[in-house]
């Protein structure tokens, strides 16, 4: 994946949660990716996969989680990555260059708010700004 290739930014450093930080993936190859309205996303390696990370960033309490994979299951489908709370919850797809949405293994109606990133149609109000 390209992105994980460029040096990382100052955006692509994973954020702390409640003080902590987020160790769901090595941070040094942790790269921003973009937002939805109610998330925001990075990418990341941890133990040789791939791995999509999200913050819901509009919840009251700041929760992450991380789903991760192989290259070759990644290209075949993509990656999804679900979290929530009892007030929302988030739903984003990391995939591959040059994916057609439409191949991607889960049934939503995707929309790119970034190079590598999709997202349900419903949660892509805010828009996003890859890195």
């Amino acid at each position: 994946m390209p992105v994980l290739s460029q040096p990382q930014a100052e955006q692509d450093r994973l954020p702390t949660v409640d003080g902590a930080e987020i160790d769901l993936v090595d941070a040094d190859s942790a790269r921003y990716l973009g937002s939805s309205e109610e998330a925001d996303y990075w990418v990341g390696l941890e133990g040789g996969e791939i791995c999509l990370v999200q913050l819901l960033s509009e919840a009251e309490i700041e929760v992450a989680g991380a789903s991760c994979t192989t290259a070759e299951r990644l290209a075949e489908g993509g990656l999804a990555v679900s979290t929530g709370t009892a007030g929302t919850s988030a739903t984003g797809l990391l995939v591959p260059e040059g994916f057609d949405l439409a191949d991607a293994e889960h049934e939503e109606d995707w929309v790119a708010v970034g190079d590598h990133l999709a997202v349900p149609a419903d949660e892509a109000g805010r828009g996003a700004s890859s890195g």
